[in-house]
């Protein structure tokens, strides 16, 4: 593997962002988010994530930093929660909420994009992620994606990029995932980022 680049670390995006090309769907799932109330940054610090929280079936499409509604900041906050429950840098923080953000708008969305694909980060149990249940189980999905639990049999983040301080944020997600449009984790470094200055502070580890 040839050293991993710095191109794409200060991308923004100004745009809706939607899976597998699908930029007409992800202004779509947009625009039908207008009635909702833009979310608050609710505190996570003693809230209690029940199991009715991490199977949660969303369906919505569409991301834009500036419009995030209450299930994505909660979504963005559990991610937050789980890796400061684990004691993992802010890098690998980062990187996920990038691979959640490109996968899935930070939902954990139910319909099969890709064959049996589910879940925050889109995972594919015929690929070695777990039973359909644990990639749609937002816990299970996290800790799989990082690499840890013992749900999974692919290699997660800390396996793939132990040394992920090291590298472009987008290219260690792509390490991860593999995904035909790498170029697209890069572009979401600077929104990670952002959610990461809003609520990081505010959200407690989630260490059960």
């Amino acid at each position: 593997m040839s050293a991993p680049s710095s191109a794409g670390r200060s991308a923004a995006v100004s745009a809706p962002l939607s899976r597998r090309g699908l930029f007409a769907a992800g202004t779509v799932g947009l625009a039908s988010l207008t009635s909702l109330a833009v979310a608050a940054p609710a505190s996570a610090q003693g809230e209690t994530w029940t199991e009715a929280f991490m199977t949660r079936e969303e369906t919505r499409e569409g991301f834009e930093i500036g419009a995030m509604d209450q299930w994505q900041v909660e979504n963005a906050q559990f991610i937050i929660a789980v890796c400061k429950g684990h004691g993992l840098e802010e890098a690998v923080t980062t990187v996920t909420l990038i691979t959640a953000i490109v996968e899935s708008w930070l939902y954990n969305y139910e319909p099969a994009v890709d064959l049996d694909s589910g879940g925050l980060f889109q995972q594919r149990p015929s690929m070695g992620w777990g039973s359909a249940a644990d990639v749609r189980h937002k816990k299970k999905a996290i800790d799989a994606f990082l690499g840890l639990g013992e749900i999974s049999s692919a290699p997660g983040l800390l396996q793939a990029v132990p040394d992920v301080a090291n590298w472009e944020p987008g290219q260690a997600a792509q390490t991860v995932q593999a995904s035909a449009h790498p170029e697209r984790y890069a572009e979401q470094v600077t929104s990670a980022r952002t959610i990461m200055d809003r609520y990081s502070r505010k959200v407690a580890p989630f260490t059960a």
